[in-house]
């Protein structure tokens, strides 16, 4: 039918980023079509700012399989942007999607790629962000020594540029591997560092990543109370982040809180919470994590047949 003048063309002005996370689940799958008819009708620039701008909220969901071929369809005409931050942009993000999905070797290769591009294009902020995502990829790929010196030069450009994000990120990954290699109090003191800058972001998602954190390294030095402490808010601020994931990973951690607190009840009970809080798009290293907690509580409980069923599922996963 004809359109009326008072249709409204753009997305309305959000208030929030909730506002806009809500916007976006309620234009589901078509988000990658919108980018895939820019770039048709050669909007470059539109075609990759729709792109960059879909990475996070798409990651979060676990759907990495639409984050990719938005940012494929994007980097098809990347050259034709006049936006030169796209180039190393629109790479970080394909390395973000493949890290997310525990792809580390192809995200490194993204990372590296980013990083080149915003060197050659002096775009500093991407090249922080390239050099924060080459840290976090190397620690799983277990170059900790790369990892370090890669997120030491992230968060030094961080706090250059006054991101927050980026020196709260980069400074959390360096608690990690000082967690890692067992310097817990260390590490500690990163994420005392991080959390006051999450908590300035405002952003439930570093909030609650660097509070899971803590609580691993409380956990290891055996201070459940504060593991408990620091678990209860991590869960509640992933709810708020809408990250599953990261919901999952929080409630799997409190549960072996209460576990080491002696309360075998309340930890089993957080464990199946943890199991139901993964999709089909959830890695299969944190069910795997769930899995094997879940089997260790049904073993001091003396349920040896659950636990043992429980090792087999856990063992199954690939």
């Amino acid at each position: 039918g004809p359109r009326h003048d008072s249709a409204p063309l753009h997305p309305p002005r959000f208030r929030d980023w909730r506002d806009a996370a809500d916007w976006l689940d309620g234009a589901g799958g078509e988000l990658v079509d919108v980018v895939a008819h820019a770039a048709t009708a050669g909007e470059s620039d539109h075609a990759c700012w729709i792109a960059e701008a879909l990475v996070d909220h798409l990651v979060r969901q676990g759907r990495y399989h639409e984050c990719r071929t938005a940012l494929k369809l994007a980097l098809a005409c990347v050259d034709d942007a006049t936006d030169r931050r796209m180039p190393s942009s629109l790479r970080n993000g394909m390395g973000t999607a493949d890290f997310y999905q525990g792809r580390y070797r192809q995200a490194h290769d993204w990372f590296t790629d980013a990083l080149r591009a915003a060197r050659r294009d002096d775009e500093t902020r991407e090249q922080a962000r390239a050099l924060a995502g080459l840290g976090a990829v190397q620690l799983p790929l277990g170059r900790l020594a790369d990892a370090v010196a890669h997120l030491t030069e992230a968060a030094e450009l961080g706090a250059r540029l006054d991101d927050d994000w980026l020196t709260g990120m980069t400074t959390c990954n360096l608690g990690v591997i000082h967690a890692q290699e067992g310097r817990h109090g260390r590490a500690l003191e990163h994420y005392a560092a991080a959390l006051p800058l999450a908590e300035k972001l405002g952003s439930p998602r570093l909030i609650s990543k660097t509070l899971c954190a803590a609580a691993a390294s409380h956990l290891a030095l055996g201070d459940h109370t504060s593991a408990r402490d620091a678990l209860r808010t991590a869960a509640e601020q992933a709810s708020q982040a809408g990250d599953p994931q990261l919901r999952a990973t929080s409630l799997s951690r409190l549960a072996a809180a209460e576990h080491g607190r002696g309360d075998l009840r309340a930890a089993l009970a957080l464990h199946h919470e943890a199991l139901a809080t993964l999709n089909e798009h959830s890695s299969t290293t944190v069910e795997i994590e769930i899995r094997s907690r879940l089997a260790h509580t049904y073993m001091a409980l003396g349920r040896h047949t659950e636990a043992e069923a429980e090792f087999r599922k856990a063992h199954s996963l690939p």
